[in-house]
């Protein structure tokens, strides 16, 4: 919170903005200059704009969303909280640089430090210009996460400061005890890492990947744990570390959603073993496994389950149909809902009868004909004749009966379809986190060949994360408290708009008489709203 303060200085009257904060150092309040507002009499009206002489531009960095993130660190206490873990400071500092990089340059860590050096980061953060040299950042990741090749022990706090950090957020925060996982898989243009394995890369092809799990809340999306994993590793097996994980932060009361990919009997067990709910769909391999869910597909007709009380609707705004009921499924009673969507039931039948029409039409080559037996294998068996198979119709009326239907399921059976449906489908959230990650933030392409490093990497991505999504939070929340004028302008604006908005702000460098003063560019008005309800004009510079 500022405040003005009148300074007397040889009978003359100056004012200034000011505000109080703790020093971290003596753990005492402290206050420190906002900014200077200019000459003023003995009341505090301001009597003149400050005018500062110029004689001549040394340097003008773009600083309008590095002010904004930096803002929001200390806003967070970012390096405090790190330095109560016994973290050295200055490493935490330059560590939050390499997070920024991320999320506004881009640039190599070697191209690193002369950037930092040229931004009002070292005012900011208190960093000295000897500490830049172009190694700095290799042994800021070292100290993060290191390898000893003698005792071939890994020191990783990476965990431990994404845990200090959670707790930054979720003190102030009253979140639903609700957390999504998921994978991404980044290709590797390295040439050798023990991570680097052959996989499924984002785009669906086979490469040569290193795998990212991440874990977010459910309703501001911020970063529980972000870890890097082996590039080949079955999704289903990383389920068990990533609970144990979770456990470790003292998490409680969970409720994970995860993708249909990680539904196995033995998760189940991980996730309820450690207290925690689980959410998803089942993940039906055949009418045999899991042992059940084909005869619970069917459990209501269609006409008694498309009916409008059994009315879902998704975040997409398509209309389903989910009824609940409490049965056995991997080997416990779950809750579970039998999810229907007649568009998709439509579709299936009419696939399953083009593909029968076509198999029974007699003129298919005989080089498809084993195509469409495989495609159509649950409703296709052996028989004598020409072709040596027919078309089972019991089973096709079985198929009919359970077009456009799948089933949920829940290990909290207080949950009801409406909230189990709501919660697995709001897991978008984690696809619209990891398009951040490999969009704004830049999530690779990842080319370090040591585990280290990527572990420290991870813990990099995971603070990035973490202040892009704050401020999404902070805009969110102080966009109605706004001049009525600027929320009309823009009635729904998002970060990246506002970031937007924010570009063609510069700190400028230059000599007025003997000395060197800091100053901005002048705002207009949509910025200096932006930074007075972000709190970022602290961080102004004042001469």
């Amino acid at each position: 919170m500022t405040f003005r303060s009148i300074t007397h200085i040889r009978e003359r009257h100056y004012l200034y903005e000011k505000e109080s904060y703790r020093d971290a150092t003596s753990r005492s309040r402290k206050q420190r200059v906002v900014r200077y507002l200019g000459p003023c009499d003995k009341k505090g009206n301001l009597l003149a704009e400050p005018r500062p002489r110029v004689d001549h531009v040394q340097s003008a960095f773009p600083m309008g969303r590095l002010a904004l993130f930096t803002a929001i660190a200390q806003e967070l206490r970012i390096v405090e909280r790190a330095e109560e873990l016994g973290l050295d400071g200055l490493v935490v500092r330059h560590l939050l640089c390499l997070a920024l990089n991320q999320m506004i340059e881009r640039l190599a860590r070697r191209r690193l430090a002369s950037w930092v050096r040229a931004s009002p980061l070292p005012v900011w953060l208190s960093i000295p210009s000897d500490t830049l040299t172009p190694t700095t950042y290799d042994g800021v990741l070292s100290a993060v996460c290191h390898h000893d090749r003698i005792s071939r022990h890994m020191d990783n706090r990476g965990p431990v400061l994404q845990d200090a950090w959670n707790r930054a957020w979720r003190g102030s925060s009253r979140e639903p005890a609700a957390a999504y996982y998921d994978i991404t898989k980044q290709r590797y243009y390295g040439t050798h890492c023990s991570l680097a394995q052959m996989g499924h890369d984002s785009e669906r092809g086979l490469s040569t990947v290193v795998g990212f799990g991440l874990v977010v809340s459910r309703e501001h999306h911020h970063p529980l744990f972000c870890r890097p994993l082996p590039g080949g590793r079955n999704d289903v097996i990383t389920v068990r570390e990533t609970v144990k994980e979770l456990e470790a932060m003292d998490f409680r009361g969970l409720t994970m959603i995860m993708d249909r990919g990680m539904v196995s009997e033995e998760n189940v067990n991980d996730v309820v073993g450690a207290g925690y709910h689980q959410v998803g769909i089942v993940r039906a391999i055949d009418r045999e496994k899991p042992k059940g869910a084909w005869e619970y597909l069917a459990r209501w007709p269609g006409k008694e389950l498309a009916r409008s009380r059994w009315l879902v609707k998704r975040p997409t705004g398509e209309g389903l149909y989910a009824r609940a009921f409490t049965a056995p499924l991997y080997a416990r009673p779950l809750r579970l809902a039998v999810v229907e969507a007649p568009d998709w039931r439509a579709e299936e039948k009419s696939a399953r009868d083009l593909l029968l029409w076509e198999l029974e039409g007699g003129s298919v080559p005989d080089e498809r004909r084993p195509y469409l037996r495989q495609l159509l294998k649950p409703v296709v068996r052996k028989a004598r004749g020409r072709w040596g198979f027919e078309v089972d119709r019991k089973a096709v009326g079985e198929e009919e009966a359970r077009d456009g239907r799948f089933l949920m399921f829940s290990t909290d059976l207080s949950l009801d379809a409406p909230e189990m449906f709501r919660m697995y489908f709001e897991r978008d959230v984690v696809e619209k986190c990891f398009q951040t990650a490999k969009g704004e933030l830049d999530l690779g392409p990842i080319r370090v060949r040591r585990e280290d490093r990527l572990e420290a990497y991870a813990t990099v991505v995971y603070l990035a994360l973490l202040l892009w999504t704050w401020g999404e939070r902070r805009l969110a929340e102080a966009l109605p408290r706004m001049p009525q004028k600027f929320r009309k302008k823009y009635p729904s604006l998002t970060l990246w708009e506002a970031l937007r908005l924010l570009d063609g702000i510069s700190w400028v460098r230059f000599t007025s008489g003997k000395r060197i003063r800091d100053w901005t560019t002048q705002l207009n008005g949509d910025q200096e709203t932006l930074y007075r309800a972000l709190g970022v004009t602290r961080l102004l510079p004042v001469t």
